[in-house]
């Protein structure tokens, strides 16, 4: 009886479908930074780099865009999206506000947990840095603040949070290639696991809203870079 129990509670997981794997592999290359923001996509040279139709590759850029990832204009084309370096101060003064909402509530349900799981967060993204892996201090970085969310025990901060989440990885992806940038980034990481294990919040909450204030500002300089060079090259 028991086996057959066992037997019925069994679920095969539902094979991804093309179109979900075409958004994962394009998602993916602009996170990490392979794509460039407003860089061109063409579905004939996705398609044939996959070796698919150009059907699943439609559908996923038009699911992307959905995500805010993808920009598609008609009778243009499909392009990673970008940011306007004052778009990019006020998301990042817009998570500035969730985060610290986040923080406080995730001190008041689960301080002890929060505290540990941020102390082990930031050991590995040291190590990281002292391997010289970048992708694995990213992907470190963007898990250390899901830790703070994910304790906030609110569905629509996360919510929130997630539609901004996957556009800060594509911009972090093109700083933390710098090491100055990533030290600094490492040691603020670590100063607010300090400040919280000392119970001074209003100082941590205070180097949360520092830090994602100087990200922001590495994201503008970013753009501001990579608009004049498509000013160079249009002229």
């Amino acid at each position: 009886m028991a086996k057959n129990s066992a037997i019925r509670s069994t679920r095969l997981e539902r094979p991804k479908s093309l179109t979900e794997l075409v958004k994962d592999h394009v998602r993916s290359r602009i996170t990490n930074g392979e794509l460039m923001l407003g860089e061109a996509l063409s579905e004939n040279v996705l398609a044939a780099q996959l070796g698919i139709s150009k059907t699943p590759v439609r559908e996923a850029l038009l699911q992307l865009k959905l995500e805010g990832l993808v920009d598609i204009q008609p009778q243009r084309g499909s392009f990673v999206f970008s940011l306007a370096p004052d778009e990019a101060a006020e998301m990042c003064q817009y998570r500035v506000i969730l985060e610290s909402a986040a923080l406080r509530d995730a001190l008041a349900n689960d301080e002890a947990g929060l505290i540990d799981a941020l102390e082990q967060n930031v050991k590995r993204m040291a190590r990281a840095v002292s391997d010289g892996d970048i992708p694995a201090y990213r992907r470190l970085d963007t898990e250390y603040h899901r830790h703070i969310l994910a304790r906030a025990n609110n569905r629509f901060l996360t919510q929130s949070h997630q539609q901004l989440e996957m556009k800060i990885q594509a911009l972090r992806a093109r700083v933390t290639s710098k090491e100055r940038t990533v030290g600094d980034s490492l040691a603020e990481h670590q100063n607010i696991v300090k400040l919280l294990k000392t119970h001074e919040r209003t100082k941590a909450l205070n180097l949360l809203g520092v830090h994602i204030r100087a990200a922001s500002r590495d994201y503008q300089i970013i753009l501001q870079e990579q608009a004049r060079g498509r000013e160079r090259k249009s002229g």
